[in-house]
């Protein structure tokens, strides 16, 4: 986990990268009991090393329901080149 976390934790507090955003653009979401998935569309923006830059991809997010409320199971996502 630490090799996924500790790059992106430096990326976004190093000051590489800056005036960031990401926003959805579709999605869809099903239901069943106590498991849920989202399907979604996005772009995102902003400028890296000085260099603006945008892009987009597709995420697909799965839930499950804990008595703490929901939570995430897995996160997937592919950015389109």
């Amino acid at each position: 986990m630490d090799e996924f976390i500790e790059p992106r934790r430096k990326l976004l507090s190093d000051g590489r990268l800056v005036e960031f955003s990401e926003w959805e653009t579709s999605e869809h979401t099903q239901i069943a009991g106590d498991i849920a998935a989202r399907f979604g569309e996005y772009r995102k923006s902003g400028v890296m090393n000085g260099e603006p830059f945008e892009g987009g991809g597709t995420k697909s997010i799965q839930f499950v329901r804990t008595p703490e409320g929901w939570r995430i199971a897995s996160f997937t996502w592919y950015d389109q080149p």
